[in-house]
């Protein structure tokens, strides 16, 4: 037992879901363009990983060893490092093959990427015409001395053209230049005019490339080449402890200092000259342990994500149309129906205006007295930020709690925050020393001359955007209990020294950990004197190395634990005299599974809760999250079917294993894709017909 292998180092199985993702780009069932975005799903995830994971560990290895947490003993963070490496220079070539092979199936779909060789006819006219008109004026170019040591500031998310300018003549050195791509400003996929039937795309750099005599016609060269770089820095916020300093100046400023962030990987067209990679590696400062990349001629293909409207539906996911429950459409006032009873959204399923609507009732309506909720990320026209503004404007009491430190979102929050502040509400920014990641509002109201509450709780940002392609649970909940907690937590949001217990919610970072040990402790008590005992877990992530140690105590102690994980997992099911009673699967799908979801079989009365905290140390400890139970009867059979569900997906389910290799669930049950059997079921469940069957 000692040698036994017993977890997955949380990064190497990050990897391996990211892995996961590059296999729907693979999968031929998938339509073609969706393929494509997927691709860009992939590149987006590797670009995040490199600016947080992967600089983490370095600046751990460079400054600390002791800030690495290794849940794998004996491993050295070079180590770690090297295995990185060679996970994603494996991922790398599969990304690069399936990239060409879904180019070929989509020009025998009649659909062409040109390059700039390949320009002709008229198309040389509307390029011409698009550079002049729209682009010329976009780009930035930043000229190198060739003795210069200084790095130019680099635009976080925009990748670049690496220039080189080259006279014949030995004695005169080569001219360097940067181009930045501004794909923040243009579409990165143009649009060609079609001919014989056939559609063309260029790429934004290609017309770039196109044009590079004519950007660099004040310079004097026999040659010049340009070749695609993509730099990932380190995106960790820097927030001194001034204490003269808001914590909004601090990450506003932290946010502009980002973009000087240490480079930690680049990208680049393995093409290029190995002098003029030579002489990037040195202005950018970049040693052995940072990550350097050969790849194809295009980089950043995150951009597939915004792959264009081609007027080919027929190559891209079916549209689903949101259901509505019956009791909404039925009524006038949405806090009404809430308030008669329980209501339970599950995006992208369940129309997420429901929720919306319910928000916006109670800004105008007069009844409503206060609305408190929290706010982690945003939509950058979010409807609920201008509903909660509204409020504040009608008069009513707002009290949002912002958090700041949403990684890559601090912009952002930093902006609605001043325009809450503005219109009159109480804006908080979190808690010292804590991330509030907590999704949770309540809404206060009188009735017949007194107070009243409606709540909801969600396992998702409140994000209308992020609503039409994540899976997440919002309770909207009347349970003056419930209700009575969450408002609470607000008081702690206010006064940090008010820590109270709570007799419905579980909440983080005072109670998580230890009410989940006894959660976990009553099943093995139950399994021992042989009652119904199970441990059913819907996470993101599970990597904390107490919390899997817990578990495989209960898998020891004969207690059977299911899991749907969909990234990082920790864990190793299926070990002998350990996790043999645990099994664990991934969904990887049209929609990312988001949904936190803690199922207790609590002797046959089901404890079911959802959750904002995945089962990782952060989450436990270092969080305001909240755990909230399903105490309707028919809420709580919804989310226990929908678990169901993803744990027997056989199409779209992944097994998680010690091989890291991505194995597809297979039985012998009738082919089940989750995520649609999930959408049947809710049109099942209010008798809900298609288009086709009316």
């Amino acid at each position: 037992m000692t040698d036994m292998i017993k977890y997955i180092n949380r990064e190497i199985s990050w990897l391996k879901f990211n892995a996961r993702v590059l296999q729907e780009a693979r999968d031929n069932t998938v339509p073609l363009i969706e393929r494509l975005r997927f691709l860009g799903i992939y590149s987006n995830n590797l670009d995040e990983f490199y600016k947080v994971r992967y600089a983490t560990v370095l600046r751990a290895l460079q400054v600390d060893t002791s800030a690495y947490n290794n849940i794998i003993e004996n491993q050295s963070l070079s180590d770690l490092l090297e295995e990185i490496k060679q996970v994603v220079a494996i991922q790398q070539q599969s990304y690069d093959r399936t990239y060409d092979v879904i180019i070929k199936e989509l020009q025998e779909e009649g659909i062409f990427f040109v390059n700039d060789y390949q320009i002709e006819g008229e198309q040389i006219q509307f390029v011409e015409n698009f550079f002049k008109t729209k682009l010329r004026h976009t780009i930035a170019v930043f000229l190198w001395n060739p003795d210069s040591k200084t790095i130019p500031e680099l635009r976080d998310g925009t990748f670049y053209l690496a220039v080189k300018m080259t006279k014949y003549a030995k004695s005169i050195k080569n001219t360097y230049a940067l181009i930045e791509v501004p794909t923040y400003l243009h579409n990165r996929f143009v649009i060609l005019p079609s001919q014989n039937k056939q559609q063309y795309i260029i790429f934004l750099e290609d017309i770039i490339r196109y044009h590079l005599k004519e950007i660099f016609h004040l310079f004097d060269f026999d040659s010049i080449e340009a070749h695609s770089i993509k730099i990932s820095k380190d995106a960790e916020l820097d927030i001194d402890q001034d204490l003269q300093t808001s914590l909004m100046e601090k990450i506003s400023r932290s946010v502009d200092d980002r973009r000087k962030g240490e480079p930690v990987r680049m990208v680049y067209d393995r093409e290029m000259a190995p002098d003029t990679l030579l002489y990037l590696k040195k202005v950018f400062h970049l040693d052995h342990y940072d990550s350097l990349s050969p790849g194809s001629k295009y980089h950043n293909k995150k951009d597939f994500l915004g792959f264009p409207d081609i007027g080919r539906p027929d190559l891209e996911f079916e549209p689903i149309e949101p259901i509505t429950p019956p009791d909404f459409e039925a009524s006038n006032s949405f806090i009404d129906v809430i308030r008669k009873k329980d209501q339970l959204i599950y995006t992208p399923y369940i129309d997420y205006s429901v929720f919306l609507k319910t928000l916006r009732e109670a800004a105008i309506d007069p009844k409503v007295e206060s609305i408190k909720m929290t706010v982690y990320r945003v939509a950058d026209d979010s409807q609920i930020m201008s509903a909660l503004i509204n409020a504040a404007k009608n008069g009513k009491k707002v009290v949002a709690v912002l958090e700041l430190r949403a990684r890559f979102d601090e912009a952002a929050n930093v902006h609605w925050s001043k325009r809450l502040q503005d219109a009159g509400a109480t804006v908080i920014f979190g808690v010292p020393g804590l991330k509030v990641h907590s999704k949770i509002g309540v809404i206060t109201y009188s009735k017949k001359s007194k107070q009243k509450q409606i709540a909801f709780v969600s396992t998702g940002n409140f994000h209308e955007k992020t609503a039409r392609i994540y899976t997440d649970f919002t309770l909207l909940t009347s349970h003056q209990g419930i209700c009575a907690e969450i408002d609470q937590i607000f008081d702690f949001f206010q006064a940090n020294y008010k820590i109270k217990d709570y007799e419905y919610l579980i909440v983080s970072p005072h109670e998580t950990r230890d009410k989940i040990y006894a959660l976990i402790d009553q099943e093995i008590h139950n399994a021992s004197e042989g009652k119904p005992a199970q441990i059913n877990i819907k996470v993101n992530s599970l990597s904390d190395q107490e919390m899997i140690d817990k578990l495989y105590a209960a898998s020891k102690a004969g207690v059977e634990v299911r899991m749907v994980v969909r990234g990082i997992n920790c864990l190793i099911p299926g070990i002998p005299g350990l996790s043999s009673n645990i099994q664990a699967v991934s969904v990887v799908d049209r929609f990312l599974e988001h949904p936190r979801v803690y199922w207790f079989k609590n002797g046959g009365d089901d404890l079911v809760y959802i959750s904002s905290a995945d089962l990782m140390t952060r989450n436990i400890d270092n969080r305001v999250e909240v755990s909230c139970p399903i105490l309707d009867k028919k809420l709580k059979k919804m989310v226990m079917q929908i678990f169901e569900l993803n744990m027997e997906d056989n199409v779209k389910g992944r097994l998680h294993n010690q091989t890291l290799n991505e194995v597809y669930t297979t039985n012998d049950l009738p082919p089940n894709r989750s995520q649609l059997s999930i959408y049947q079921y809710f049109k099942n469940l209010y008798d809900i017909k298609s288009k086709s069957e009316k």
